[in-house]
Order: structure tokens, then sequence, then C-alpha cells
């Protein structure tokens, strides 16, 4: 199956077929190889970089990044565990498309757990606590400048943000939880959200608005915010979704 992603090198541009969407691992990150390695592959699967019915094979992807195929096998059984691949009777291990159930699902528990942070964040906050999520903001604005939405910076300034708002509402024991077991379910929802820039409302200006909202001290009207976000983040997830079953619409 061909991919029509397109990747930057030097001042090249290359089109890039099924497991050309990963890149080689780069040598800040090395000495967290596994997680990586795993986050990596979980957004090409979540985004359709790697299309759906790929095999997946370790050597190959282990060839492709860089890496040995232990992180690479320990990263497969993860996603194999959540979903993202099957493993058939012959063959091995194949990669699995995300269905529109399955986003909108997402999409729902993202949203009850954004209104609930909104409300408490509101109520809770002291003023100098939204320094560090105005912060992030500048360094979503400074990702997208230098790598677009759809890049690893702009991703991980992306989850910061919202993990400091939990951290406002929740406290550091309950934020630590969501940490370890919820906020990977954020990164997959952005990685869908932010996949196709071009549908979006620029991704600045949409966290502008949340954040003078949730620091406004009304709780209604942050959690207004707070469910349009989300909402507006499943649609463009969905209409990203259905372009790339689609691609010829």
């Amino acid at each position: 199956m061909t991919e029509k992603n397109k990747v930057g090198t030097g001042d090249t541009v290359a089109t890039r077929t099924g497991l050309g969407g990963v890149d080689s691992l780069p040598a800040e990150v090395r000495q967290k190889t596994y997680d990586y390695v795993y986050r990596t592959l979980r957004k090409a699967l979540s985004t359709g970089q790697i299309a759906a019915d790929t095999h997946l094979r370790e050597t190959e992807i282990a060839a492709q990044i860089g890496v040995s195929r232990t992180p690479v096998r320990d990263a497969l059984r993860r996603l194999e565990s959540e979903g993202f691949a099957e493993r058939r009777p012959v063959g091995g291990l194949w990669s699995r498309e995300i269905g529109a159930d399955e986003i909108e699902d997402l999409f729902l528990v993202r949203q009850e757990l954004d209104k609930l942070a909104a409300r408490l964040a509101c109520e809770r906050a002291k003023p100098e606590q939204w320094d560090r999520p105005r912060g992030l903001i500048a360094a979503m604005r400074t990702a997208i400048a230098a790598h677009g939405p759809a890049s690893e910076a702009f991703s991980e300034a992306h989850l910061a943000f919202h993990t400091s708002i939990y951290r406002i509402a929740f406290g550091a024991r309950f934020a630590g939880l969501l940490d370890n077991h919820l906020l990977q379910y954020l990164e997959i929802a952005a990685d869908l959200s932010y996949r196709d820039p071009a549908l979006t409302q620029p991704a600045v200006e949409q966290h502008e608005v949340l954040l003078a909202e949730l620091a406004s001290g009304d709780a209604a009207r942050a959690l207004t915010a707070a469910e349009a976000h989300a909402r507006r983040s499943a649609a463009d997830a969905q209409t990203a979704h259905a372009d790339s079953l689609n691609p010829d619409l």
C-alpha cells in the first residue's frame, strides 16, 4: 500500500512507503530507547503512517529505527495488548486500524476527564499556578513554528500543557496516577486530532482560548470551554480518520 506521507531530508522531499513513516532514532533519545520506540510506533499506527494490515516484522522495524530487536519486541507486545496490532495464525503480528467507534470512545472519556479537571482547576488554582500552562503554550508555538503541529516536539508540549492542568486540578498524587495510566490516551487523542493540520483550528489559539477560560475564576465557563475543546478535537480526529480511508475524495 502506497504511503502518501512526505518527509523532508535535507533539501529533498521523499515520498515514503510502508515503514518509511518511522524515523531512525535520534542520538539525544538513545537513553530512552524503549519509550521512544513505543511512542514512535504507536503514533505511526494510530495516524495511519503505518497502514492497516502491514506486517510488523521486528527485524525490519529495528533496522528502520536503528535499535536492537529487544525494545522493538517489547513495544510491539504492548501495542498488541492495546489493540494497535493483532497476531494472526500466519505471519505473526500485523497492524490494526483504529475504528471510528474506538475514536469516539476515546474522546468521550477524554471529554469527561477534561471537564472535571477544568472545574477543579478553576476552583482550586492559585494565580501563580497558571504560569506553567502559559509557558507551555509558548512552547507549543515554538514547536509548531519549527516542526509543525504533527511533530514530536509539539506532541510533548501539548501533553505537558494538559498534564499541568491535571496537576492543578487533582494534586500530585492523583495526577501521578493519571501520568502512569491514562495520559498515554491523551497523547493518542492528540495524534489523531492533529494528524492533518489543514483541518484544525490553529492549535495555539485553541489552547489560548481554553486557558483564558480555565483561569477566569468562573467554573461554568471553564467547564464549557473544556467540553468545546474536547468536542472540536474529536471532530478533527474523526474527519482525519475518514479522509485517511478515502484519500482520493
